[in-house]
């Protein structure tokens, strides 16, 4: 079986080198056809686009030819051929590919989702000390901003500086743990020139391993 794979692997091969070539040069020879003609000063640009465009469906359209030829020689020589389809964001699957489970099954049969949603990582960013920080100024600034006749506005103050000052020793804390954890790169500036950061590097996870006592 593997020699009747290799065999139609190598047609297939010859199959898309050609139609490659065969399709490469009609593109070339119409590109050059087109600039020899072109007096506009915009045109010769718009054709090297065209000519790229050209180029890319070429490509795409060869290895489907390949494919299609893959596919016809493995059923003449009655070999498989082996199959990978796209798999939605989250799937699970193993080394059979045979056995894999998509997203939409795994959450129907109650597995843990593979990959945190961006509605699932905006609901954990909203409990961090720093979200929490800067709800209690926004608190605070409404606060402040009404009449100081309102009876509610001293005790509202103090509890919500409480609760602003506490959140502000955990921001505190978790920032120092990041910027120890972590190698931080400037790649640029803002409009209001404030520098904007990427994180180069992590600190890798210590793995823990269980030693078995005798």
């Amino acid at each position: 079986p593997i020699a009747k794979r290799d065999m139609a692997a190598k047609i297939a091969a010859r199959t898309e080198g050609r139609s490659h070539r065969i399709l490469t040069k009609k593109v070339e020879s119409a590109f050059a056809r087109s600039a020899l003609k072109s007096t506009k000063a915009n045109q010769f640009s718009n054709l090297v686009k065209q000519k790229t465009r050209a180029l890319t469906k070429a490509f795409n359209l060869s290895k489907k030819r390949g494919f299609k030829s893959l596919e016809k020689t493995s059923k003449k020589l009655d070999v498989n051929i082996p199959r990978f389809g796209r798999l939605e964001p989250g799937s699970r699957w193993d080394a059979n590919m045979a056995t894999r489970v998509s997203a939409s099954e795994g959450r129907a049969l109650g597995f843990p989702p593979k990959e945190i949603s961006k509605d699932m990582k905006a609901f954990y960013q909203k409990g961090l000390p720093k979200a929490k920080l800067k709800k209690h100024r926004a608190t605070l600034s409404k606060i402040y901003a009404k009449p100081k006749s309102w009876k509610q506005r001293p005790k509202l103050i103090a509890t919500y500086r409480a609760r602003a000052k506490s959140e502000l020793k955990a921001a505190k804390l978790d920032r120092s743990i990041y910027r120890d954890t972590t190698i931080q790169k400037q790649t640029g500036v803002t409009k209001k020139g404030k520098p904007t950061w990427t994180t180069v590097w992590t600190q890798p996870k210590r793995e823990f391993k269980k030693w078995n006592k005798e």
